[in-house]
């Protein structure tokens, strides 16, 4: 009976530990929740003329192209359209 208990023990441990490892790989939350743009009240937003999606004019990668500013919200979306330009 005392070995019954100390396997019921270990079955409970070990599922512990296989929940536990599983939880910790599972990523916490949408990806797209982990930035969090920090702007001023009142601020203007931009619209990214690649994937269409506003940021605040603080923190927008601002480019100048043939004599006009544009405003990305990351460098890849800036070279992307710069190709999708240049084609």
């Amino acid at each position: 009976m005392f070995v019954r208990f100390l396997l019921f023990l270990l079955l409970v441990y070990l599922l512990y530990k296989i929940f536990q490892s599983i939880r910790q790989l599972r990523p916490s939350g949408n990806e797209h929740d982990k930035y969090k743009p920090e702007f001023k009240e009142g601020e203007d937003l931009v619209e990214d003329p690649v994937c269409h999606t506003y940021v605040p004019v603080s923190q927008a990668f601002k480019k100048e192209i043939s004599g006009r500013d544009y405003y990305f919200c990351s460098k890849q979306c800036s070279d992307k359209y710069e190709l999708e330009k240049n084609m």
